[in-house]
C-alpha cells in the first residue's frame, strides 16, 4: 500500500467513525457553534506546533462537513523538517443529545477496525486512546469530540515513535485544543 492509499484509509476511517457517532445536544456545548466548522482555525498551526513539540510549517483543511445535525472537519499538519504530519479532527453534534459515554461507545464498537480501545484521564469529559489506530478520541462533552493522530504516528522512512510517547503527545494537543 502506498504511503498517501495509506493516510487516507487511515482519514476516512476516522472520519466515518466520527460522523458516525451522534453526539451530544446543541444546547449542551460550551464552545461556539462555529468551533468545528474549521478546524484549522479552531487550532492555528503555531498552537498545533507548540502542543504536538514540533516546528509546523503548514496545516491544511480537508474533509470538512457540515449539514443540520453535525459538522466535521479536519485539518492536518505538516513539519517544517518534511518528516512529520499529524491531524486532527474536530466533530460537533448540533441536534442529539446522547452522553458522552454513548459518544465513546460509537468509536470503540468496531474493534476490528480500531482495536482495542484504552481509557485515558483528561481533565473533563473522557477520551480513549486507540493503539492500533494510534489516535485519542476526546469527547470533553456530549456535542462536541475531538480526534488526534500525533506526530509520529504514521511514520514513514523512521524509527516507529513509542506508543506511550504518541498517547502523551497526542493527550497535549488534545488538552492544547480544548483550552
Amino acid at each position: 500500500m502506498t504511503i498517501d492509499l495509506r493516510r487516507s484509509l487511515c482519514a476516512l476511517t476516522l472520519a466515518g467513525l466520527a460522523a458516525g457517532c451522534s453526539g451530544g445536544g446543541a444546547g449542551g456545548s460550551s464552545k461556539g457553534a462555529e468551533w468545528a466548522v474549521d478546524a484549522c482555525k479552531t487550532f492555528p498551526a503555531e498552537a498545533a506546533g507548540k502542543a504536538g513539540g514540533v516546528a509546523v510549517a503548514k496545516a491544511e483543511s480537508s474533509a470538512a462537513t457540515s449539514n443540520q445535525q453535525v459538522t466535521v472537519s479536519n485539518c492536518t499538519y505538516s513539519s517544517a523538517d518534511g518528516k512529520d504530519n499529524f491531524g486532527v479532527l474536530l466533530r460537533q453534534d448540533k441536534v442529539s443529545g446522547q452522553t458522552v459515554d454513548e459518544q465513546l461507545a460509537g468509536v470503540t464498537s468496531q474493534p476490528d477496525v480500531t482495536g482495542p480501545g484504552e481509557p485515558v484521564a483528561m481533565p473533563k469529559g473522557k477520551a480513549v486512546w486507540m493503539t492500533k489506530l494510534r489516535t485519542l478520541s476526546y469527547v470533553p462533552e456530549g456535542a462536541r469530540m475531538i480526534v488526534v493522530t500525533p506526530p509520529g504516528a504514521i511514520a514513514f522512512g523512521q524509527a516507529p515513535v513509542p506508543v506511550e510517547q504518541l498517547k502523551t503527545k497526542a493527550i497535549a494537543i488534545a488538552n492544547a485544543i480544548e483550552g
